[in-house]
């Protein structure tokens, strides 16, 4: 089965598997074929456009293959939608779906780069595998900001409590099976963070007696790449999966010559990073089955600069994450308990000049999040309730230490948040129409804050010191939405549902340097909020072809902005706090065309508009009417897939208009195309794979950071061999 995105295209292939877990109720056959994305520029759509209507021509000697029948694809199974199996004929929103084949067969080098190809998806990865921080936002909620967009594997959050990011570099391909994509606020199901949508990034599971896999690769900027994976499916009752990898590259310089403040000290950004990750299954009876995981991730990257430290300035991850599922069924009667552990220990070497002074600081932090999520189901003949809780603990011990001097400045903060949710699914005329109503209510506690500054180079923040205020909010998240099938071509959706995302610890405890400038900790913030009304659906106009269109329209209240206080900073600087202070307006929509002109054939592309404005700002009003940082207002995608005899073709491009990097839209990145390919084959029944891709294939050093320069055109070949019995 290929897939991607809300589509699903049947082919007949040899030894099909049926592969059942909690997670992905689906049939996989020969999951070592592949599939193809394609993305398309503004200046391309006419090549793309000559591209589809020369297509049925070129493949005419494969005319007489049955076609593939697009009806199917609504009966994917998805999860994320309502935590359970459900098909997306009853699943009322808009949800994408990245397949295995899509996942091992792009040309891309990161789990967001792939996520990139998705409509109404931003990322702002620009210098490669060299990358520290990536965010990843959906439609529009300020692409600077990973908090606004929870971020789940199987089904667990990784979002920090501290900064609300995700460390993407942690997250390897190999080790995922698929990936679901839901649009809008999930703050009903899934709380905080899920303001804008909810990523699920689903693992993989073993599924034959025995599977060994090994890759290798090499590419420009003298970047290797190798991984290990084994697996076995033991017994009916027990198995396990183990992975590891391990990458580097010299990277490059990618600051542009014209924003080098010390050109003498620029160098080239490296990169080294591996990690491990395992996982065990026990389903000894289908009321009681254990998945227990542990994922392993270290890294050392350069930050581009360096001036007396051997290596120059560096950031480093040490990054631990342990997570168990507890899981079974009966009758009409499910549950999932979820407990889990994510560490983070963070270090930063930063050297700088201050005129001919010079300073050397480390940045510690440890970021520690653990919970638990229970979940109980219980299903009749025309509808599925559920009920269920969560508990979250999320704390930070962070902290500048000066080497150079006896300087220091600590934080410490801690988060708890409390929640519980109640959801009816209900069924109406065969199925025809599903009803969904949720509500969740979240109680969260900021306390154990505290902030020290003392030296000499940091008195100025000592005004600040000592225990901060402790602060509780709380919040009802309430959806309605309903999914309405007149017909096996047509599906529509209608909802309603509000998203919220609580503050981070950095902001509440945290006072320092940020991109502003010095800021002050706020431990009275509160919650942003927002209201979502939407309505889509997807369309088969003619056999093999079909469109899916969304319309939305947001309305958000106490957003985060920076503001000025007042005081002064050496008596000049200004010193800023963030507050809720703004409402913002969000238009936008979605359109997703797929066309499957012959059997092997999958082209597919999407269109973004999105339009998010502040409304009403009144400590600025100079910013109202002014759109969010980091969010384009017109992307086009597209992909094509290829899977040939001979050999397997990706080919895909993207285009994004301009982004601003200011909150007063005076500075901005321009917008710019990005094409790459993929050509690919296996040898030897599945068991010898070669493969090759550029990207960037014109090699445009574009900007999609205000400080950052991609790094031009990058090529790679790979070896994998795999074995299964």
């Amino acid at each position: 089965m290929y897939h991607f995105k809300k589509k699903a295209i049947w082919l007949p292939m040899k030894k099909p598997l049926v592969y059942k877990s909690e997670h992905e109720p689906f049939l996989y056959g020969n999951i070592a074929k592949r599939d193809v994305i394609v993305t398309i520029s503004r200046k391309a759509i006419s090549s793309l456009a000559t591209v589809l209507f020369s297509v049925p021509f070129a493949t005419s000697l494969q005319a007489q293959q049955p076609a593939v029948d697009t009806t199917l694809r609504l009966q994917e199974v998805i999860v994320t939608g309502s935590r359970a199996k459900r098909p997306l004929t009853k699943s009322p929103g808009s949800i994408d779906i990245v397949s295995p084949v899509i996942l091992h067969n792009s040309p891309a080098q990161s789990v967001d780069d792939i996520l990139s190809m998705l409509s109404g998806v931003n990322t702002t990865r620009s210098d490669g595998m060299s990358t520290m921080h990536t965010n990843v936002s959906i439609r529009g909620l300020a692409g600077d900001e990973q908090g606004r967009t929870l971020v789940l594997f199987d089904g667990i959050p990784l979002n920090t409590s501290d900064e609300g990011s995700v460390n993407w570099n942690s997250i390897h391909v190999d080790n995922i099976q698929r990936i679901e994509v839901f649009k809008g606020p999930g703050s009903s199901l899934y709380g905080n963070n899920a303001m804008g949508g909810v990523i699920n990034i689903i693992s993989k599971k073993p599924i034959s007696p025995f599977s060994l896999n090994a890759a290798g690769s090499y590419g420009s900027l003298n970047t290797w790449k190798s991984n290990l994976g084994l697996s076995s499916r033991i017994s009916k009752q027990l198995a396990f999966f183990l992975s590891g990898y391990y990458n580097q590259s010299d990277g490059f310089n990618n600051i542009p010559d014209s924003l080098r403040s010390t050109p003498d000290y620029s160098v080239a950004r490296f990169m080294k990073e591996g990690g491990v990750y395992g996982k065990i299954l026990f389903t000894p009876a289908p009321l009681f089955n254990v998945d227990i995981a542990y994922d392993l991730y270290q890294d050392k990257r350069g930050e581009g600069e360096k001036i007396k430290a051997p290596e120059g300035e560096y950031r480093h991850f040490n990054h631990h994450r342990t997570q168990g599922r507890f899981y079974g069924a009966k009758k009409h009667f499910s549950y999932n308990l979820a407990l889990y552990f994510q560490r983070q220990d963070y270090f930063k070497l930063d050297e700088r000049l201050k005129g001919e002074a010079y300073q050397h600081f480390d940045v510690k932090s440890d970021r520690g999040d653990w919970g638990a999520i229970l979940h109980l189901r219980f299903t009749g003949k025309h509808n599925d309730f559920a009920v269920g809780g969560e508990f979250k603990n999320g704390s930070i011990d962070g902290g500048d230490h000066y080497v150079t001097s006896s300087d220091v400045v600590l934080n410490k903060g801690t988060m708890n948040i409390f929640s519980v949710f109640l959801q009816d699914e209900l069924s109406f005329l065969h199925d025809k129409f599903w009803l969904q109503l949720a509500i969740r209510y979240d109680n969260a506690l900021f306390h154990k804050g505290w902030f020290e500054a003392k030296g000499e180079n940091v008195t100025d923040f000592n005004n600040y010191n000592g225990q901060l205020k402790s602060n509780r909010w709380e919040h009802f998240s309430p959806r309605a939405a309903l999914r309405y099938n007149p017909h096996r071509s047509i599906s529509l959706y209608l909802s309603y549902s509000q998203g919220f995302r609580a503050s981070i610890l950095d902001d509440l405890c945290r006072s320092g340097w940020m991109w502003v400038g010095p800021k002050i900790a706020n431990p009275d913030l509160g919650p942003e909020q927002i209201d979502n009304y939407e309505i889509g659906g997807t369309f088969r106009l003619v056999k093999n072809f079909s469109i899916s269109p969304s319309f939305y329209y947001a309305k958000g209240k106490d957003f985060l902005y920076y503001i000025a206080t007042g005081e002064k900073l050496w008596g000049k600087r200004d010193i800023f706090q963030r507050q809720n202070i703004s409402k913002v307006e969000v238009k936008g929509l979605e359109t997703d065309i797929d066309y499957h002109p012959a059997q092997g054939w999958n082209i597919n592309i999407n269109y973004s508009y999105n339009d998010p404005r502040i409304k009403e700002f009144r400590e600025k009003p100079e910013l109202n009417d002014k759109r969010l940082t980091y969010a384009p207002k017109h992307q086009v995608k597209g992909s094509i897939l290829w899977t040939g005899r001979i050999v397997d073709l990706m080919v895909r491009g993207r285009y994004k208009t301009k982004q601003y990097t200011s909150e007063d839209n005076s500075t901005s990145i321009p917008g710019f195309s990005v094409w790459d390919a993929q050509v690919s084959k296996w040898l030897f029944r599945h068991t010898l794979y070669v493969g090759g891709e550029i990207i960037n294939i014109f090699d445009n050093r574009h900007m999609n950071t205000k400080d950052y320069m991609s790094a031009g055109r990058l090529m790679n070949i790979k070896l994998a061999i795999n074995i299964n019995r």
